[in-house]
């Protein structure tokens, strides 16, 4: 009953956010029309549903494990690491991929998305096509289980994982070249593996359902 409750909650929060986006961003008229475009996709699909079905789909125990970085967050998050056009930015869990355009368009770096809805992607792609951006690509699969792309900074939400699920990612990103910095939500790779990851800096960032700390590191 209490993840019900979450539910609906999240879904009221997200639509207070998105008065404070149109006031911060909107002013940027391309950004301004693929957001609305995208939000448009989903105004007869809901993002939490499709989520929920695809997780009952595959008999998952907790069908409300879907959420959304606030794009305020998004910004914290790139001033924090110091993300720029050189970068090539890899978000593991990219959702619908608001996250995803956001980074793109005020930070001008390559983003990839890896995502395992694939209506997610299916129309995230759409976005990409539509107005044709060739600096931004999202792959449909587990992100526990495929290889991660060549990045410079990965960002990983990832609170509704389990301790081994964790794991496997980070064999996948402990690979990734040296200096490679990763941002993880509410606790540090160095928490599941001390040799691979350096702590760099801890901050505390805002969701739709309260206050926690990020954290960067990087591969040693």
């Amino acid at each position: 009953m209490m993840q019900l409750f979450n539910f609906f909650k999240y879904l009221l929060a997200d639509k207070a956010l998105q008065k404070e986006v149109k006031n911060l961003f909107y002013s940027d008229k391309n950004f301004a029309e693929q957001d609305k475009t995208l939000l448009n996709a989903y105004l007869f699909r809901n993002p939490y549903k499709i989520s929920k079905s695809y997780l009952r789909k595959r008999a998952e125990k907790d069908l409300y494990t879907y959420g959304e970085t606030p794009l305020t967050t998004y910004k914290k998050l790139a001033n924090e690491v110091s993300l720029s056009n050189k970068d090539v930015f890899l978000e593991l869990g990219s959702g619908r991929g608001r996250g995803a355009f956001f980074i793109n368009n005020f930070y001008l770096c390559e983003v990839i998305g890896i995502e395992r809805i694939p209506q997610f992607v299916k129309l995230s792609t759409f976005i990409v096509e539509k107005y044709q951006k060739k600096s931004i690509r999202f792959i449909c699969g587990d992100m526990t289980k495929l290889q991660a792309p060549k990045a410079s900074v990965v960002y990983l939400y990832g609170l509704s994982l389990n301790d081994l699920e964790i794991s496997k990612i980070i064999d996948q990103v402990k690979n990734l070249p040296k200096g490679t910095r990763v941002i993880t939500i509410s606790y540090p790779l160095t928490d599941y593996s001390v040799n691979s990851f350096e702590l760099m800096k801890k901050f505390s960032v805002d969701f739709n359902w309260g206050q926690t700390d990020a954290y960067i590191q990087r591969v040693c």
